[in-house]
């Protein structure tokens, strides 16, 4: 029976995403709580971004495809092939005709998994940056809850790093004003219980 093209466009996606945890494991060591936590159908993950390795951490901890949004200047690069074959979201904030919002809430509609860093940037400080609203516009224009997570530690040799996954949130379920900033109280609050 031939596979059909939907599943064999994730093939090299589950290639590289398991190459990736296997040299992961080696070098870094790390470990995944909440694994649990990640719901089955339609999800949107949100965490701190700590460096180009925390996609380690997010592949080590879903079994099924992540599809992250990266900046559109990952795919001009010579990598731009790789990151492209791993369902990466382009994202250009510099161009209003770029529509993410469509890929997102496409890939929502078919129980995808989107990852998204709220802070819309990995940096060396050890702060969460302000968060950007996008998230909780896509968690409630598509009916879709958000999980959350949290990567703790540096990605050293043996530094076993670890990414703590929270329980889902329903943001129609949430009494507050300012989703966007609840979002970041729970990942900041995240960060101070698993350090």
């Amino acid at each position: 029976m031939k596979k059909s093209k939907k599943s064999d466009s994730y093939l090299f996606y589950n290639i590289i995403s398991k190459l990736i945890v296997f040299l992961g494991n080696i070098y870094f060591g790390g470990k995944v709580i909440g694994k649990e936590n990640i719901i089955e159908g339609k999800c949107l993950l949100a965490g701190n971004h700590t460096s180009i390795f925390d996609s380690y951490l997010l592949f080590k901890a879903s079994k099924r495809p992540l599809h992250i949004l990266a900046k559109k200047e990952l795919f001009d690069g010579p990598l731009g092939f790789i990151f492209k074959r791993m369902h990466l979201i382009r994202v250009d904030r510099q161009n209003k005709r770029h529509n993410v919002k469509e890929e997102v809430g496409k890939l929502l509609q078919e129980d995808k998994i989107v990852v998204i860093f709220p802070e819309g940037t990995f940096h060396k400080k050890d702060i969460i940056l302000p968060f950007k609203p996008g998230v909780i516009a896509y968690s409630e224009e598509f009916n879709t809850p958000i999980v959350p997570f949290v990567i703790i530690g540096k990605f050293k040799f043996r530094s076993h790093p670890k990414i703590v996954i929270g329980k889902p949130i329903y943001l129609d379920k949430v009494d507050s004003e300012d989703k966007v900033k609840y979002l970041e109280n729970i990942i900041k609050d995240m960060i101070k219980k698993n350090k």
